[in-house]
């Protein structure tokens, strides 16, 4: 009996053994799948932080476009102020052209 002892011992000791394997490789599966979620949370801020500087850079150039839109937009206005001067100048002018030249009639 005393081989049959040492078999069921072993037996015992092999099962206990293959529990001790499952929970080591368990816990180094669950501390790779924790290293893996910190590297993508680390490739996750550096993304963000490509996104913010990108965004930063955005938005000067927009605040520099929408500066050079109100630039152009008050020299539309100058321009269409000229032009309304100037058509009614001509239209004056032809005016008395035509009173001038009905009185040399």
């Amino acid at each position: 009996m005393a081989l049959s002892s040492q078999k069921q011992h072993l037996a015992a000791a092999w099962a206990k053994a293959k529990i001790i394997q499952a929970d080591k490789q368990a816990t180094l599966a669950l501390e790779t799948a924790t290293d893996d979620l910190w590297n993508r949370l680390q490739a996750a801020n550096l993304c963000i932080d490509e996104l913010e500087q990108q965004l930063a850079k955005k938005d000067a150039e927009c605040y520099r476009l929408q500066s050079e839109l109100e630039k152009s937009n008050q020299k539309l206005q100058n321009y269409q102020n000229g032009s309304a001067h100037w058509k009614a100048k001509q239209e004056k002018t032809y005016h008395e052209l035509c009173m001038q030249c009905q009185t040399t009639k």
